[in-house]
């Protein structure tokens, strides 16, 4: 079977997904091609893309903008005679809004069958305006008859799929997968000693890109109420971003700039074997990594009610779930673990049994076998 994986967005989760995708697919014999703009490229498909062609993928890098572009007519044509080139492809995947768009289109000239992975539809932003709203939803109602398959990665994309329009036989529900164990050399002691925190310190985490999506500026303001109860508490802020500035003059305004350390860009795992809770304040997910990372690395979570949240946390077992921009509901679930330790250590106990479900095996052999139903 030969497969076109089209992507745009090349950084964080949507980056990490394509990426493990496709080695799983080339892994188990498929012939794997990945088109990628570099315009949006991060560290994490950097660092990627050597390992990718090391296992064979053959890479084709294009540009391509996350907004409409008249560039994105270069891009589909250059896409067109790609798949000329390479005399055609049975599946044409198509991941995120721009390269979904890109690939359903290039399903009207050529003989292939097209999958498209939304990877958290904009109509789920709660902060989208009507007007903005009423045209993506246009857009994705019209393609949604250039689409053979739909990959929803949580059961919320799954419902908003459908309410878009989206026909149930063509939706299939693939949640995200992780590789369970992984592969860096660190121990908790020593990733608090290089961020500068002690031992005896109770750190609540956060890895994300600082944007309106992820709502760090939450995470800031429900931790202003927990530093005024736990002196020892800490936040570590991992990750970068146009709110970064923003981020660093309210913890100023809030009395915070000893209390919240800001690490920049590192190995988001790594990371989290220095943090005792994690949180993850985002205003709408497709089914965000992070957090199945951080219950691979035993930990109790705190998520606000987003796409994939519900699938991942049992509420009260190995996390708790908020409502997304309630800044005391916040505060309240992270006051609550960072307050007992065993409480922390059965959550987390818990959540390395409930990732076991997460697999990136199991992600792969589930979109293997939707392409061999797509080709058949």
């Amino acid at each position: 079977m030969r497969v076109l994986h089209i992507l745009e967005a090349a950084g964080g989760g949507t980056a990490r997904h394509v990426a493990d995708l496709c080695l799983g697919l080339v892994g188990r014999g498929l012939e794997v091609h990945l088109a990628y703009s570099s315009l949006r490229m991060d560290d994490i498909f950097r660092k990627a893309l050597p390992v990718l062609e090391k296992a064979g993928i053959q890479c084709y890098e294009l540009s391509m903008r996350r907004a409409p572009h008249p560039g994105d007519i270069k891009a589909l044509s250059l896409l067109n005679s790609y798949i000329t080139q390479q005399k055609g492809f049975d599946i044409v995947h198509g991941h995120s809004s721009k390269a979904g768009g890109i690939a359903r289109l290039l399903g009207l000239w050529n003989k292939v069958s097209v999958v498209y992975t939304p990877h958290a539809f904009v109509t789920l932003a709660p902060s989208l305006g009507g007007l903005e709203r009423l045209v993506y939803g246009l857009m994705e109602r019209i393609l949604a008859y250039r689409t053979d398959a739909l990959i929803a990665v949580s059961k919320d994309e799954l419902a908003e799929a459908h309410r878009l329009g989206y026909r149930s036989r063509k939706t299939h529900l693939i949640p995200n997968g992780i590789k369970l164990e992984h592969d860096v050399e660190g121990t908790k002691g020593g990733i608090r000693a290089s961020l500068s925190l002690k031992q005896d310190e109770l750190v609540v985490g956060f890895v994300g890109r600082f944007s309106q999506q992820k709502s760090p500026h939450l995470l800031l303001e429900a931790f202003a109420k927990v530093a005024s109860c736990f002196p020892l508490a800490r936040l570590v802020m991992v990750g970068d971003g146009v709110l970064k500035q923003s981020l660093l003059a309210r913890a100023d305004e809030l009395g915070l700039i000893d209390r919240v350390i800001w690490p920049g860009f590192m190995d988001g795992r790594l990371a989290m074997r220095a943090f005792d809770v994690f949180v993850l304040p985002s205003n709408y997910e497709g089914f965000p990594y992070v957090l199945l990372e951080a219950m691979a690395e035993g930990l109790p979570v705190v998520s606000t009610r987003v796409g994939g949240s519900e699938e991942a946390i049992a509420n009260g077992e190995n996390g708790f779930i908020v409502p997304v921009g309630n800044v005391q509901a916040l505060s309240e679930s992270i006051c609550k673990l960072l307050e007992d330790a065993e409480m922390r250590r059965r959550f987390g106990q818990k959540s390395l049994e409930r990732v076991q479900a997460f697999s990136v095996d199991n992600m792969v052999d589930s979109t293997i076998a939707l392409y061999k139903q797509l080709v058949a």
